[in-house]
């Protein structure tokens, strides 16, 4: 359905552009954008470090669990059936925390990602919406969603543009 939906938007937009040739298309690459900003480089680490934590964390319960199977596995022939019942459950609680922590910990990392990169990703937008009303562009599309730009011209590349408005600001003093 997105695909439809973006081919459609194609659609529309070069029909509207052979219409009017008063629009100018443009494109700009995100990552090689971020790749040069610090504070997307200092976002990227906070994020990566929160995450090796919590995989650190689950790693260690998952070590804690696969003892006590070991250790439940070496005993169970001496446990009564009541007791054998009780181990099972008890692991089985294990392992559920384990799976419970780790999808929490994902809805984490997406959420601390979205947190870290949103003040980020205003600011780029602002930059290209800049750059773009002053070259006189009307469209700016992102060179990593290849779904809608087939090709591109480097001519009409602002990604560095960009970079330069972002770490000058739009006055073109530099921070």
């Amino acid at each position: 359905m997105k695909k439809i939906l973006l081919v459609v938007l194609a659609i529309f937009v070069f029909s509207s552009l052979a219409v009017t040739q008063t629009q100018r298309l443009a494109y700009v690459d995100s990552e090689t954008i971020l790749g040069q900003l610090q504070e997307a480089q200092d976002a990227k680490i906070a994020v990566d470090e929160a995450v090796k934590q919590w995989q650190d964390e689950l790693d260690k319960m998952g070590r804690d669990l696969d003892s006590s199977l070991q250790d439940y596995q070496n005993k169970s022939a001496l446990f009564s059936p009541q007791k054998k019942d009780e181990e099972q459950k008890r692991l089985a609680g294990m392992q559920q925390n384990i799976r419970d922590l780790q999808l929490k910990r994902q809805q984490d990392a997406a959420q601390l990602r979205d947190t870290k990169f949103q003040p980020i990703r205003t600011k780029v937008l602002k930059a290209i919406e800049g750059v773009a009303k002053e070259e006189g562009f009307t469209f700016v599309f992102d060179k990593l969603n290849q779904t809608v730009l087939l090709f591109a011209d480097v001519k009409y590349d602002l990604t560095y543009k960009v970079i330069d408005r972002l770490k000058r600001g739009p006055s073109g003093k530099t921070k």
